[in-house]
């Protein structure tokens, strides 16, 4: 069941030369990456015996609800904003394909560490051959490569399905030491006719602030 949703009116839109402008380009999407320091994180992690992947989901799940043109999507020719959008997540699966799985409908930490493990382990256990994905565009896309430390990425599209491409990517890979710090690239991909980069760098500046938070970040969300 997708959230609830409310259509703009694009002829009133207070965004809508620039919607009009980049909805006409052959290939709308825009990629930016910054470095995170994600030392206090890491050391959460490490102490608490939590999932780094989790718990940084978490973080970014928040902070992207947090900014209102990270939940706005093209749905049959309308723009729609999403009360709430959840990560759609790539897990891979024991066979050694990959598979997606979701966390749905899930506020607050504990229920939210506790939904995606088992979102998880159900992806882990599924085949390669299982479904890829869904329909529904109340998501955002999350890949995590652990095997390299990334600096940028470019994501596969099909500009075809003009829903498909309204919904953000999230890509991280793994954290690597830089003088004692660990440090990590986190690149979000988004459609140019619905977001531009100061709410993404304002999103990077929160997921920062937020990995710093520590227990009080947490425990307050």
């Amino acid at each position: 069941m997708q959230n609830k949703f409310t259509v703009i009116d694009t002829a009133t839109w207070k965004r809508r030369s620039v919607y009009r402008k980049f909805i006409g380009y052959t290939n709308p999407v825009f990629s930016l990456s910054t470095r995170l320091d994600v030392t206090p994180l890491f050391m959460r992690c490490a102490t608490r015996g939590t999932s780094f992947f989790t718990d940084f989901l978490y973080i970014v799940t928040t902070c992207l609800n947090d900014v209102e043109e990270f939940r706005l999507r093209i749905a049959d020719d309308k723009v729609v904003l999403f009360d709430r959008v959840e990560p759609s997540f790539v897990v891979m699966a024991d066979d050694g394909f990959i598979v997606t799985a979701r966390t749905r409908g899930e506020s607050g930490y504990a229920p939210f560490y506790a939904a995606t493990r088992a979102a998880i382990e159900r992806a882990r256990q599924s085949s390669g051959a299982a479904d890829f994905g869904d329909d529904s565009a109340d998501c955002f896309y999350v890949s995590c490569l652990p095997w390299a430390d990334i600096r940028s990425i470019i994501n596969p599209y099909d500009l075809k399905d003009v829903c498909a491409t309204s919904i953000p990517r999230i890509t991280w890979g793994a954290y690597a030491d830089n003088n004692g710090r660990k440090e990590m690239t986190l690149d979000i991909s988004a459609h140019h006719a619905l977001i531009d980069g100061e709410p993404l760098c304002r999103t990077f500046r929160a997921i920062q602030s937020a990995i710093f938070g520590g227990d009080e970040w947490f425990a307050a969300k």
